[in-house]
Parts: C-alpha cells; sequence; structure tokens
C-alpha cells in the first residue's frame, strides 16, 4: 500500500482506541453482567453466543446502519458531481479508493465516513453543511 501524503496524528489515533476499547469493555461487562444475572447454564450459554453475534452484525452492518440512521441516500456522480469531484480529488491525494458517497438530507452540518472496508466504505455530509460551507472549506 502507498504511503498518504497527510501526516499521521498519533493523539487522534490513540484517542480513537481508547474509545473502542473502553466500548468493548461496556459490551462485555454488560453480556457478562447478563450472564451473572440469568445463572442458568444453558441461557447463559444462549446470551453469550447472541452478544458475539450482535458484534459480528453491527461490524458486518456498520456502513448501512449508519447510513440509515442520518436517513442518507447513496447518490450517483450524476446527481451530485461537485461532491463526488472533491471525493475523487481527496482520495487521489492520499492514494486510496474512492468511497461510496451518500448525503443525508439535514440542516446540521455534520459529515462523516464509515465502513468496515475499502469496499463497503460510505462517506456521507448532510445538505446542512453541502450550503453552509463553501466548496473549498467543504
Amino acid at each position: 500500500m502507498a504511503h498518504s501524503r497527510f501526516v499521521k496524528d498519533r493523539g487522534l489515533t490513540a484517542r480513537m482506541t481508547l474509545v473502542m476499547f473502553l466500548l468493548g469493555l461496556l459490551f462485555v461487562v454488560l453480556v457478562v453482567g447478563l450472564m451473572a444475572v440469568f445463572r442458568s447454564p444453558g441461557l447463559g450459554l444462549l446470551i453469550g453466543v447472541a452478544g458475539l453475534g450482535l458484534v459480528w452484525w453491527q461490524w458486518y452492518s456498520s456502513d448501512t446502519v449508519a447510513m440509515k440512521a442520518m436517513r442518507a441516500r447513496e447518490v450517483t456522480p450524476q446527481q451530485a458531481p461537485e461532491l463526488h469531484g472533491m471525493i475523487d480529488r481527496l482520495c487521489a491525494l492520499a492514494d486510496m479508493p474512492k468511497p461510496r458517497v451518500g448525503i443525508a438530507d439535514n440542516r446540521l452540518p455534520n459529515a462523516f465516513a464509515t465502513g468496515r472496508s475499502p469496499e463497503r466504505a460510505v462517506v456521507v455530509v448532510t445538505t446542512g453543511i453541502m450550503q453552509t460551507l463553501n466548496a473549498e472549506e467543504l
């Protein structure tokens, strides 16, 4: 894989890793707590398997869940040429594959990227951020 032109932010990476670890720990504590409350061996095993299934489902469908949560829709280059052009340029600068592009009809300025792999990645922007910022700022 080629190196990115962007400088690595080790502080951001450390904070994100800490948050992911703490969320995982919270989930494990919740599942173990449920298993302790329901002491039946069969039910405890079922809770453990359900917890693992939930973790797998969250990982597998993260892009779809995030888009549905924001009520975003995927757009084509014909529907949003300027947005696709910006993302094309950023991907070329970072030497990475282009993700899918989505727009959420929301007046609050926001944008995010999600996905479990480069093939499932999606970048979503709100209509609010596109109206608030000019093309250079966006």
